[in-house]
């Protein structure tokens, strides 16, 4: 038996030179009809005993012959195993494949140029059907080609793949770790891969679960907090169905001193060749408020990046949550139910999220009350005089805001802001500036009473000499006002220059 062994190993080494040209060029007309590509392999060695091992480097395979374009599969160094056994009886096992350095690029759906097409042996394909037990690739990118010109592809890093029972004509399990850039955080995903369309590679179908652990969201300037994230994904890889939740517990944005806890539920729809993704439905809840989302993450050139539009209503939210999310003033000034609607856009560039966003939209809250107590009792006493009954004791009282706003460059515009209590309005139009909380308002009170009416005694009489300068626009009092400052200490004051620089107009 020993003598058996050692005259096949010899005969190996005799015939290897001659087999190994036919080896490589058969190998490559299997992978051309397989791929529907041109495949060309720059080293190959073949070994047969005790067991046939390939070590190939420099694989690259052109999808249709092109040259005008990437690649379609390029691979640095590869090494198969195979018995004879199972080798030589269909259908045909590799016992396993390792791959160092696998580079997928997809081919644009609209070429600008006519490419040269070489039509592969399709009956080659299906008459060598191959079964790969299991395969290894390490280092591994997936880049996209875009359909349009100047626009920059998109690369995946994928450090480690795992296929078992490979086979492209039919779904193959796989597990891949990779890294996300931004957020960073490892993702691992598990599913089916295939079966692989060799005409249109986007069309092939993919179906796994992911994992996405410890996102650190401080890798998005404005943002921080640790992420993580489940879901599942299916569909060709040009149009794939995402569900899945992402939680956050300290989430916080720059502009705020305090985190909340953040969980969404979402829906929606990516183009897994370039990462342009559609959002059906982004149910996001923190404290006691709901928002519901949709819109659209597309990537763009000028600048490189990804632009983001959404469009957001609130379904239960709470204004004390939502100025914890912005402000973090704890307790938050206000509390009561809110009604919001606001289109936000956020542009590609390398500035703070903040600095990036653009927002539009209107809000309006009820039931509104005052967290200190002494204000609340104050908006009462206010509200009281306003009605012209200066003696009431009513402690608390409800008031209503309504705002319509947009934000540009960190700044929030109000063209409206209404506030109402029984009895007097404010309204005003100004800027809060979200970094430093600065103020700069303008706007008028307007009363029910007479401003005689708001006192009593001899205040009261004193001020009947001056009713009929302050009654006006159908109000028993009109007063001009004016609120500076910053959030943390508003200055009020009267302001009778603009009431003068209203008149004139």
């Amino acid at each position: 038996m020993l003598t058996l062994f050692a005259l096949l190993f010899v005969a190996s080494l005799i015939i290897r030179p001659r087999i190994s040209p036919i080896a490589k060029s058969k190998i490559e007309s299997v992978l051309s009809a397989k791929f529907d590509s041109t495949v060309t392999i720059d080293t190959f060695e073949i070994t047969l005993f005790p067991r046939i091992t390939v070590e190939a480097g420099g694989v690259v395979m052109r999808h249709f012959g092109r040259t005008d374009i990437a690649p379609l599969i390029q691979i640095d160094s590869l090494t198969a195993h195979a018995n004879w056994g199972t080798l030589l009886r269909a259908p045909r096992h590799v016992s396993s494949v390792q791959i160092q350095g696998l580079h997928i690029h997809t081919p644009p759906r609209e070429p600008g140029d006519k490419p040269q097409r070489v039509w592969p042996n399709q009956d080659l394909a299906s008459k060598y059907q191959v079964l790969v037990d299991v395969l290894h690739s390490d280092g591994a990118t997936f880049e996209t080609t875009p359909n349009k010109p100047g626009k920059k592809p998109r690369l995946f890093e994928l450090h480690h793949i795992e296929m078992r029972n490979l086979s492209l004509d039919r779904p193959s399990p796989f597990h891949a770790t990779l890294t996300n850039p931004i957020p960073k955080g490892e993702i691992d995903c598990k599913g089916e891969f295939g079966p692989w369309v060799p005409a249109d590679p986007a069309l092939t179908p993919v179906k796994a679960s992911y994992t996405f652990a410890d996102a650190d969201m401080g890798t998005i300037k404005s943002l921080s907090g640790i992420m993580n994230s489940k879901g599942e994904f299916g569909g060709p890889l040009d149009y794939m169905d995402v569900t899945g939740w992402t939680d956050i517990p300290k989430f916080k944005i720059r502009t705020s001193k305090m985190s909340v806890p953040l969980h969404t539920d979402y829906k929606a729809v990516v183009d897994g060749t370039n990462g342009d993704t559609i959002l059906k439905e982004v149910d996001a809840r923190f404290l006691h408020s709901r928002l519901i989302s949709t819109g659209e993450v597309v990537r763009v050139e000028d600048p490189h990046g990804h632009r983001i539009l959404v469009k957001t209503v609130s379904k239960g939210a709470r204004i004390e949550d939502l100025l914890q999310l912005a402000v973090g003033n704890d307790p938050p000034v206000m509390t009561g139910p809110m009604e919001l609607n606001a289109t936000v856009e956020i542009d590609a560039g390398p500035e703070d999220y903040l600095d990036r966003m653009k927002l539009k939209g209107d809000f309006s809250v009820n039931s509104l009350h005052f967290s200190n107590p002494d204000i609340e009792k104050k908006v009462a006493t206010f509200s009281n005089k306003a009605q012209g009954k200066p003696e009431s004791d009513v402690e608390s009282t409800p008031a209503t805001l309504q705002g319509t706003y947009s934000m540009d460059n960190g700044a929030v515009n109000f063209s409206s802001l209404h506030f109402e209590v029984i009895g007097a309005t404010v309204d005003l139009a100004g800027t809060y500036e979200m970094d430093d909380g600065a103020l700069n308002f303008e706007g008028a009170l307007k009363m029910d009473a007479k401003l005689s009416q708001t006192m009593t005694g001899v205040k009261s009489f004193f001020l009947k000499a001056v009713d009929p300068f302050f009654s006006k626009h159908g109000a028993g009092t009109y007063v001009p006002i004016k609120i500076s400052g910053t959030k943390d200490h508003p200055v009020y004051g009267l302001n009778f220059h603009h009431k003068e620089k209203t008149e004139k107009n």
